[in-house]
């Protein structure tokens, strides 16, 4: 029997940022908007969580590659 899971997907982006200390860097960074981040073509996926409640029609069953 399958069962369905919500699995967590991160994408790494990096910018580059002028401040006076790592701080101020993280502050101005947290505050920008996706369009602003150089974004990885790739991705980790972290965890995965049994979800029976999600709707059938969103869920993938096979590999894409």
């Amino acid at each position: 029997m399958m069962h369905k899971y919500l699995v967590t997907v991160v994408r790494t982006g990096c910018m580059f940022v002028k401040a006076h200390n790592p701080e101020e860097a993280m502050e101005i960074a947290d505050h920008q908007e996706t369009r602003t981040v150089s974004w990885s073509d790739s991705w980790d996926v972290t965890d995965a969580l049994e979800d029976p409640d999600a709707p059938d029609a969103q869920c993938i069953t096979e590999r894409a590659f």
